[in-house]
């Protein structure tokens, strides 16, 4: 990808429900870690800020962490210096793939490749340049758009195309980027769907396997595998380079089955009912009852909505328009 997407235009990222959401499963599976004696608040943060820089606003207040870097390559220098929130975040004007190089080797960080696009050899050799250079007991996070979608370049326009067409040419350019990673070919049935997950997800995990190839003795820990959609759906996996030995503290201190930890292909889907803040107040006074839609006090169109929201409920987002 020749140029970034600069979708912070399009959405605020700190309005979107399913993502605060996942950012808020993330931190309180980061907290146990400290059980553990894995303290994330010595890690350095480094991800990709935005001009709303999110991330490292609930990863300072609720992690507290202190170093961080954020890496943005979009031309927008003065935007992201005036909206820095804490004089200590280091920005990077540059893309991550430029930054890798950077890495402390003996530093333990916690990264998040948060792309807002599919899966592709770019953000496949950050996965290796990271994979490879991250020091052990190191977080790695990676977000991708779960929709079958190729990159906005000349060579990938399929926007004259039948969706037959655009089918068969999206099959080819993934056969070509992914079999050597699926030990299989790519068909419709991975692409011909509501998303691409399953698909993303094999790839990926086998792609950071391969880089830990060259690292005897390191394994990939997988603790996040989640699905979303505040629009488009979203994929993240993210797990620790860690020993066996990490692994048994994990487990050992039950991290690895922390109801939000993900540790295979099965992902953890946080879908949520939009609800006004007296219908939040309704459910969470009834949430020890056995509600189900016909007891409700007003309509909902679906019984997994209601589930769903029982198993975030204390990390629903409200918001509210402050008259400043």
């Amino acid at each position: 990808m020749d140029q970034p997407t600069n979708s912070f235009k399009q959405f605020h990222y700190g309005l979107r429900p399913s993502k605060q959401v996942e950012r808020k499963i993330i931190i309180e599976v980061l907290h146990r870690l400290g059980r553990a004696s894995f303290d994330v608040s010595e890690y350095t943060y480094l991800g990709f800020g935005s001009v709303y820089f999110v991330d490292f606003i609930m990863f300072h207040k609720y992690l507290f962490m202190q170093k961080m870097v954020c890496v943005e390559w979009g031309e927008i220098p003065k935007r992201m210096k005036f909206n820095k929130p804490f004089k200590f975040i280091e920005l990077k004007m540059m893309k991550m793939s430029e930054y890798i190089s950077r890495i402390k080797a003996k530093a333990k960080y916690l990264v998040w490749l948060d792309y807002d696009y599919a899966l592709d050899p770019q953000n496949l050799g950050d996965i290796d340049g990271f994979i490879t250079a991250l020091a052990p007991e190191s977080i790695f996070l990676i977000t991708l758009d779960a929709r079958p979608k190729l990159p906005k370049e000349e060579k990938y326009d399929t926007s004259e195309m039948t969706k037959e067409k655009r089918l068969e040419f999206t099959l080819d350019i993934y056969n070509e980027w992914f079999r050597k990673y699926l030990g299989r070919d790519v068909t419709l049935d991975d692409i011909d769907a509501r998303d691409c997950a399953p698909l993303f997800y094999e790839a990926t995990i086998e792609r950071i396997k391969q880089s830990l190839a060259t690292r005897p003795g390191l394994e990939f820990i997988q603790l996040f595998h989640f699905l979303y959609a505040d629009g488009a759906p979203m994929l993240t996996i993210g797990g620790m380079l860690g020993t066996p030995a990490d692994r048994e503290r994990l487990e050992r201190k039950n991290i690895l089955s922390h109801p939000f930890a993900r540790t295979d292909e099965k992902y953890l889907e946080i879908s949520l009912p939009p609800l006004t803040v007296r219908e939040k107040h309704w459910l969470d006074s009834r949430l020890d009852k056995n509600l189900h839609l016909d007891k409700l006090a007003f309509e909902l169109d679906e019984e997994d909505l209601l589930d769903n929201y029982r198993a975030f409920y204390k990390e629903y987002p409200t918001y509210a328009e402050a008259m400043l």
